[in-house]
């Protein structure tokens, strides 16, 4: 839809300007992202934050019902999300942002999920490319980069003293529009310079797993699953760090005896209470829930929807308690 130039030194004024107007979410440090009252509170990095965005959109905890009993009859109230709060997301790693358009696709599947969809529809995303990809990165595996624009409303690329500024999608070019003053037209040497930046990081990237045909080569019955779950501790850090990991539990809680909230909390097929009912675990031994995890990644997923539930940003690599490599597991199997 077009491109732009941004002066690097006009970043934190523009950052400022649409604080003024939004909600503006973006790196707090090394760990997360998070509301950002200031340009110079947030912090740019190389590094991708441990935790991911998705708990923006798809909260950890979240309110889907109140009740209260009152005589003989239920009230039930549902919490309701400001139509008029208007979300910027800043500086997002490419592959957080290519998270979203998989996760569109299961929270407007089978059951229009209204709350996360309404904050996606007020959520604008600009990224920033990578220009150093960590050595736990495979995201061009999958089919990302370290300039993708996939989920992207603005992908912002770091050139010496400018961005590149690829308007991606209306809203990004809406926004553009709204601050216009910021803004040039870029031009034939800048896109030049664009290409070069995208060789050199994707170059970057030496972590590869051939992904080709997986959906196939993945076996139930492979054997193997029992060998490569025996290093996994069933921790779920891999699950809650992950951008597209979506498992949820729903649960009552009671505040006093005759009121309480219904709410939906982050789970893991890793656990063993995950899908637990009174006639059992389905998946009771340890390598069957490992199992469940790579084959809704690799196969079932892309069986219903035609792609990969991973956007390879090597967070369940880089912060594993036992160093569990995804990569070398896909490797064994289809081996």
């Amino acid at each position: 839809m077009g491109a732009k130039i941004l002066q690097q030194d006009r970043l934190p004024e523009l950052v400022d300007e649409l604080i003024s107007t939004h909600e503006v979410i973006g790196p707090k440090d090394e760990l997360s992202y998070g509301r950002i009252t200031s340009a110079s509170a947030m912090y740019l990095s190389d590094k991708i934050p441990v935790r991911s965005l998705k708990e923006f959109l798809f909260p950890q905890r979240e309110v889907l019902v109140e009740f209260q009993l009152a005589a003989d009859q239920v009230r039930l109230t549902t919490p309701t999300i400001p139509a008029d709060v208007a979300r910027v997301v800043f500086a997002s790693c490419p592959c957080d942002a290519a998270a979203f358009p998989i996760l569109d696709q299961v929270f407007a599947w089978d059951y229009m999920d209204s709350s996360y969809l309404q904050r996606r529809e007020n959520t604008v995303i600009i990224s920033i490319a990578c220009e150093n990809p960590d050595r736990a990165c495979f995201c061009v595996s999958v089919g990302g980069s370290p300039i993708e624009s996939e989920g992207s409303d603005l992908l912002f690329t770091p050139l010496g003293e400018v961005y590149h500024v690829e308007i991606v999608t209306g809203r990004g070019k809406a926004l553009v529009a709204e601050h216009a003053a910021f803004f040039r037209e870029s031009n034939p040497e800048i896109n030049r310079q664009r290409s070069v930046f995208e060789e050199r990081s994707r170059a970057k990237i030496t972590k590869q797993v051939d992904v080709t045909g997986l959906p196939e080569a993945l076996s139930f019955d492979n054997p193997v699953w029992e060998t490569v779950a025996e290093q996994c501790t069933d921790c779920g850090t891999c699950t809650y760090l992950c951008p597209t990991c979506h498992c949820f539990d729903i649960q009552d809680e009671g505040s006093s005896a005759r009121q309480g909230e219904r709410v939906r909390l982050w789970d893991a097929c890793a656990f063993a209470d995950y899908t637990r009912a009174h006639a059992g675990q389905p998946r009771p031994v340890h390598y069957r829930r490992y199992r469940q995890r790579i084959m809704h990644k690799f196969k079932y997923y892309q069986e219903n929807f035609g792609e990969t539930l991973c956007v390879g940003c090597g967070r369940c690599i880089r912060h594993c308690p036992v160093s569990v490599d995804i990569t070398q597991v896909i490797k064994a199997v289809r081996e």
